[in-house]
């Protein structure tokens, strides 16, 4: 008759193999890879483009308001060059013009170059998007190819989780929570087996009262890793 360690250490290899069968379907098989790197590259590359052009469009906007604020203010300084009355408020009025002169210039040539910038990207965009859709079609196609050779580990995963439900029901509700506290807690290994007086989960020696409780069937934490312990019981 088992006992709860026997069905815990059942448990253990059941969720074991089902860890396997997970990674195994989540490894892309290359004829998937290759097409795979390449989508989401170019699907990295024209979502940086497209948040390029955002950036470059908002600070257009901006600029092109600096810019109008300032050819306002660059007539009205002219306007009131019309109106000075002595030499000095002359001078005064024309290093006024000359300084938004300069910097309505500046935002000219920024405006200029963020056409540049922007024609440029969005050839870049424009480019990518020319392949993109026979790019998708070819992924996707390779996707599903690759899906539908999951059909027999699908299978498999089902039936190792079918069979982990029944071995958990027939484990006390405390003992299957301290199971699963343990299983989280240690990477997936809650139950180790004893090899040479040896806990195979952190290599640490069983203490020999610990070693002769295994032997009666009782339940045993390593004192080092706090994994439930199981010992494989010899033919007789």
């Amino acid at each position: 008759m088992s006992t709860d360690v026997d069905k815990l250490w059942e448990l253990q290899e059941v969720l074991s193999q089902l860890a396997e069968v997970d990674r195994e379907m989540s490894v892309k098989p290359e004829s998937f890879a290759v097409v795979d790197r390449e989508f989401q590259d170019v699907n990295a590359e024209m979502t940086r483009i497209t948040e390029s052009l955002e950036d470059i469009a908002k600070e257009r906007r901006r600029v092109d308001g600096e810019l109008t604020d300032q050819q306002e203010l660059l007539k009205k300084y002219q306007g009131t060059l019309m109106q000075v009355k002595n030499q000095q408020q002359y001078a005064a009025a024309w290093k006024e013009i000359d300084m938004t002169r300069k910097h309505v210039k500046e935002l000219e040539d920024s405006v200029l170059k963020s056409m540049g910038d922007t024609d440029g990207l969005q050839k870049q965009l424009d480019d990518n998007r020319a392949g993109f859709d026979d790019l998708k079609s070819r992924h996707d196609a390779a996707y599903a190819e690759w899906q539908a050779s999951l059909g027999d580990q699908r299978k498999r995963a089902e039936d190792l989780k079918k069979r982990a439900a029944m071995i958990e029901a027939g484990i006390p509700d405390r003992l299957r929570a301290e199971f699963h506290k343990v299983f989280r807690q240690r990477q997936g290994l809650a139950v180790a087996r004893v090899n040479n007086d040896t806990c195979g989960g952190c290599r640490s020696r069983v203490r020999p009262a610990l070693y002769q409780q295994l032997k009666r069937g009782e339940l045993v934490r390593c004192e080092s890793c706090s994994r439930i312990l199981y010992l494989e019981k010899t033919a007789s």
